[in-house]
C-alpha cells in the first residue's frame, strides 16, 4: 500500500465490508473512557509518512504499535510477531474484503476485549485480525506496526492533533472546547461512523467545484477524487500512471496529477498533488455517503486540527507547515526496510521511464549512503525527505548489488 517511489506515501483503503457469506455484525455496545477524573488527557505519537502512530495494549497484552485513522471503523490487527503475546475473546471466522480489485481474504473476529492506552480504557471491544499481512505497513513505515485504530478513540473523546509537537489532546465528550482567533470551524458530518467534510477544489480548466470527501488520517497524500461520482471532475492536463495503494482486496491503481487549489473556508491551498484512482479499483466506495473522494494528512498536518464528533466540527488552525510547497517523491523508486526499526533500507518498484531507470537503480538494491550521508545513520523520514526535495537535485546514491557496491547520479524529476 506504498504509493509509487515518486511519491512515496502511504494510503489507507480500509472500507470494510463482509463478503456474501459472512454475517453482518451485530450493533455494538462499547465503551472508551477515561480511567480518571481529569478533563484532558496528554499523549505524545510518532509521525511517520504523515501518519499517527500511538501505542496500544489490547487484553493482557504488550505494547503494539497502531495507526490512527479516522477513515477505520472497526480495530483492525494486521500483523503479530513472534515476540507479540495476544489473547483474544469470542473468536470467529470471517471473510473481509474492501477496495481494490482483487479477491477476499480470511481474518479473525473477535469480541469482548478491551484496549488501553495511558489513562484510558476501553470495554467490550470489537477487533479484526487478518489471517494475511496484505498491508506490510512495518517494511513500509520503517518501524514495527500492529494495526489500525480509528474510530473506537475519535467518537468517544474530542481528539486535538497537533502535529508541530506530535501530540495528541484527549478531551472528555462534555468538553466544550473554545475556538481560537486564527481558526477555522467546520462541520462535521458523521455518517455510518466515518466523518465528511464539505470542501472546494479548484481545477485548471477554471472550474471551482465543491466536493464531500472523507476526513482520512490513514491516507499521507494529499487528497484522493473519485471521478466517477461527478462529471464535472476532470483529470488534470499533465497526469501519470501510478499505483495509489493497497486495498483489502487488492490494488489500487490509478493517476496523479496537480490540482490548482484546494479549499475550506478562508484557507486555500495551490498546486498541490491529487489521486485518482481508477473506477475499477474503488467501485465498492463509488455509492457510499454520495462521497467524491478522501482529504488525507499531507493536507491535515499543515494545521493543528480537532475532530470534535460530539459536537459535530472539525477545527483548523494552520501551523508552521501551512505555506510550504507540496513535495513528492521525484526519484521514481520506493523504499522499503526489510528490517522495521532497523536503517537497512532496499529499493522496491522501480518506475519505468524514471530518473532511477535512467540512473540503472534496480529492485533489491540496498541503499548504502546519499550524498555521502551514511544510511545507517538516517531514519525512514530523512531517507524520504531527501528523495522529495525538489526538482533538479543531484543525488549520489552508493548501492550494494550482489555484494558488489556501485555508484551511481540521479536527478530528481517532476512528471506531474
Amino acid at each position: 500500500m506504498l504509493l509509487p517511489g515518486f511519491l512515496s506515501l502511504l494510503c489507507f483503503w480500509l472500507l470494510l465490508l463482509p463478503s456474501a457469506s459472512a454475517q453482518q455484525p451485530a450493533a455494538r455496545h462499547d465503551t472508551v473512557y477515561f480511567t480518571s477524573g481529569r478533563r484532558s488527557i496528554r499523549l505524545p505519537f510518532k509521525l511517520v509518512h504523515n501518519l499517527i502512530v500511538i501505542p496500544v495494549k489490547i487484553n493482557n497484552s504488550n505494547s503494539l504499535n497502531f495507526i490512527l485513522d479516522t477513515g477505520v471503523r472497526s480495530t483492525l490487527i494486521t500483523r503479530l510477531y513472534y515476540s507479540d503475546s495476544l489473547e483474544l475473546n469470542q473468536t470467529n471466522r470471517t471473510q473481509i474484503r474492501g477496495l481494490g480489485s482483487g479477491y477476499t481474504i480470511e481474518a479473525i473476529i473477535s469480541k469482548g476485549n478491551s484496549l488501553r492506552l495511558p489513562h484510558i480504557k476501553g470495554e467490550n471491544q470489537e477487533i479484526y485480525v487478518l489471517m494475511e499481512d496484505v498491508f506490510n505497513l512495518s517494511t513500509r513505515m520503517g518501524m514495527p506496526i500492529h494495526g489500525i485504530i480509528g474510530y473506537d478513540i475519535f467518537k468517544n473523546f474530542i481528539v486535538k492533533v497537533n502535529y508541530s509537537s506530535k501530540t495528541l489532546t484527549l478531551y472528555r465528550p462534555d468538553v466544550r472546547l473554545k475556538k481560537k482567533r486564527k481558526a477555522e470551524e467546520y462541520p462535521l458530518h458523521i455518517e455510518n461512523d466515518k466523518a465528511y467534510i464539505y470542501a472546494n477544489v479548484r481545477q485548471h480548466n477554471g472550474d471551482t467545484l465543491q466536493v464531500k470527501l472523507v476526513v482520512d488520517t490513514g491516507a499521507s497524500h494529499t487528497l484522493s477524487l473519485y471521478l466517477p461520482t461527478d462529471e464535472r471532475l476532470e483529470l488534470p492536463p499533465k497526469t501519470m500512471e501510478a499505483f495509489l495503494g493497497r486495498g483489502l482486496s487488492g490494488d489500487i491503481n490509478g493517476k496523479i496529477g496537480r490540482l490548482a487549489g484546494f479549499s475550506m473556508g478562508r484557507y486555500e491551498l495551490q498546486n498541490l498533488p491529487a489521486s485518482y484512482p481508477d473506477e475499477e479499483s474503488i467501485r465498492a466506495a463509488l455509492n457510499i455517503a454520495n462521497r467524491n473522494g478522501n482529504l488525507g494528512s499531507d493536507i491535515l498536518k499543515r494545521f493543528t486540527v480537532v475532530f470534535d464528533y460530539p459536537h459535530k466540527r472539525l477545527l483548523l488552525l494552520p501551523n508552521n507547515k501551512y505555506k510550504e510547497p507540496f513535495h513528492f517523491n521525484m526519484s521514481g523508486f520506493e523504499v522499503s526496510t526489510p528490517l522495521p526499526g532497523v536503517n537497512f533500507y532496499e529499493v522496491t518498484n522501480v518506475v519505468p521511464n524514471s530518473p532511477a531507470t535512467a540512473a540503472g537503480v534496480q529492485n533489491g538494491d540496498e541503499l548504502i549512503s546519499i550524498n555521502g550521508k551514511s544510511c545507517f545513520d538516517l531514519n525512514l523520514n530523512d531517507v524520504l525527505d531527501t528523495l522529495e526535495s525538489k526538482p533538479g537535485r543531484k543525488l549520489r546514491l552508493r548501492l550494494r548489488r550482489n555484494g558488489e557496491e556501485i555508484d551511481v547520479n540521479l536527478v530528481l524529476e517532476s512528471r506531474i
